[in-house]
């Protein structure tokens, strides 16, 4: 297997290696042949000489050769992306995303195919022409990396890793491990980098790109936080969770941490929870609530030089798209927002998980007090107590049995033309809410909420827009709709902030 770089990028590629420039993390990695280790551009390592140095277009091409992945800048498996605008590249994304999370733990390449309107065939014909490998090797490459970090940041036994891991024996384990990272679990646990963990205490490192603005995006969470169910600080962002575990009939539950560690470039999370199958899914889901994975470039040098959007760009950058860490909870939040401040929505949705009643253990910290409820907890709750009116509490009720009977999905690997179709057949549920939930709570980049007044007022110069004309218009900024409506908002503060004294 041969790299797939251009021969074009080359020289650009070199030129990043050596400049250790984080901006083209994940475009590309390269391997020094003198140690058979494979890293990301910004490795702190020394560098290696040119003549010594493979280039690879994505760290499956780089395996593939017998590479091993760098324990110091530690390559992973972050969503891809970088294709997603292609053709055939978005459901490759979707599916990278999903191993990501553990399906194939508990599920075949037949299955997956499945789950993105594919059979096996298309989907490893997809992944060969993207990445290089079938399904099935960025599967085992997902197991091992997995397992790598609860060894180096974790407290549990290797033997609970080895399993939470997905692999269906040790000794399975430790051949496959060995030949990913040279060496066996036991050794790598050595350098475990966990000293100060409690138990059931699980410790990562995501890392962001030049220009990530922590505070900006805590700013936004904690005018938007749950009271009793997330605690926001001008530092931290914690919360508790309950979530299912994917293939297997166990809910995991506790609480985590964010914090910012400017030295390394990431965010430190922290997760308390008895579960160790958890951690990829919770990971995955901070991920996307701090918009760690997109590629801003493309979409920069786009909106940089549209009129329209340009004012609403934050100190010259894109704006994040924070989406939702839980897209029921989500969806329910927006019901109880329909027509009412974001202040109040927040009231309701904490007067909601009270009401509900599902409470975190004594040993939680300040302010983590509840549990959002599922579906099942909420379809029969009285909502009559809360504030909320008697359409909104139809409408929650009517969306929990929807999801039930299988009307519509909250699953972020669908087209957001068949979500946003089958969610408006709930009653109570109009477009504003569904493009809204579409947007924030699913993660789909391309939605574009055309009936909110925000929107229609910033795209309004002499007359409004009808929906047809803003839709139209909007054609231009596919596939990054969702972004550009932020930057849409942002104008509308810009204008109605006073004039500088």
């Amino acid at each position: 297997m041969t790299s797939t770089i251009a021969p074009d990028d080359l020289a650009l590629y070199r030129s990043a290696r050596l400049r250790r420039d984080a901006d083209f993390d994940g475009r590309f990695y390269f391997g020094v042949r003198t140690t058979g280790i494979f890293c990301r551009p910004s490795c702190p390592a020394p560098r290696a000489r040119e003549e010594n140095v493979a280039y690879f277009a994505t760290l499956f091409e780089a395996v593939e050769q017998g590479f091993r992945p760098c324990l110091r800048c530690r390559p992973d498996m972050r969503s891809w992306t970088r294709h997603a605008h292609v053709e055939g590249g978005q459901v490759v994304a979707m599916a990278l995303d999903l191993i990501q999370r553990g399906y194939l733990h508990h599920h075949g390449v037949d299955e997956l195919a499945a789950e993105l309107l594919l059979s096996a065939r298309q989907l490893r014909a997809l992944f060969v022409r993207f990445l290089g490998v079938p399904p099935v090797k960025v599967g085992a490459l997902q197991k091992a990396v997995l397992a790598k970090g609860l060894l180096l940041d974790s407290t549990f036994p290797i033997t609970e890793i080895a399993f939470a891991s997905g692999f269906g024996s040790v000794r399975q384990f430790n051949e496959v491990f060995r030949k990913v990272f040279g060496q066996t679990p036991g050794a790598l646990r050595e350098m475990r980098r966990h000293q100060g963990l409690e138990d059931g205490c699980l410790s990562y490192a995501l890392d962001y790109d030049p220009g990530f603005d922590f505070g900006r995006v805590l700013d936004f969470l904690r005018r938007r936080a749950i009271r009793g169910v997330e605690v926001v600080t001008t530092t931290q962002y914690a919360r508790t969770f309950r979530v299912a575990l994917l293939g297997r009939a166990e809910v995991a539950e506790g609480y985590f941490v964010v914090t910012d560690d400017p030295a390394r470039s990431a965010l430190a999370l922290r997760i308390h929870s008895a579960h160790i199958a958890c951690a990829m899914e919770i990971a995955a889901r901070v991920r996307r609530m701090f918009d760690l994975e997109t590629r801003f470039a493309e979409i920069q040098a786009c909106f940089a030089a549209d009129d329209l959007l340009r004012p609403g760009l934050e100190d010259g950058a894109v704006p994040r798209l924070s989406v939702a860490f839980d897209p029921f909870e989500f969806a329910v939040r927006a019901i109880l927002g329909q027509q009412v401040s974001v202040r109040f929505a927040g009231e309701l949705a904490a007067r909601l998980a009270a009401r509900a009643a599902q409470p975190t253990p004594a040993d939680y910290p300040e302010g983590l007090d509840w549990f959002f409820p599922d579906r099942a907890r909420l379809a029969g709750l009285d909502l009559s107590t809360i504030g909320l009116a008697r359409a909104r509490q139809a409408a929650v009720h009517a969306l929990c049995r929807a999801l039930e009977a299988g009307v519509c999905s909250l699953s972020p690997h669908q087209p957001a033309e068949s979500f946003k179709r089958d969610i408006l057949s709930v009653k109570g549920i109009g477009e504003w809410t569904a493009d809204y939930v579409a947007m924030r709570g699913l993660g789909l980049v391309d939605s574009f909420p055309v009936t909110d007044l925000g929107i229609v007022k910033a795209l309004t110069r002499e007359r409004p827009m009808t929906r047809t004309e803003a839709l139209r218009h909007a054609e231009r900024w596919r596939p990054y709709r969702a972004y550009a409506a932020l930057c849409l908002w942002n104008t509308n503060a810009v204008r109605a902030a006073p004039a500088e004294p």
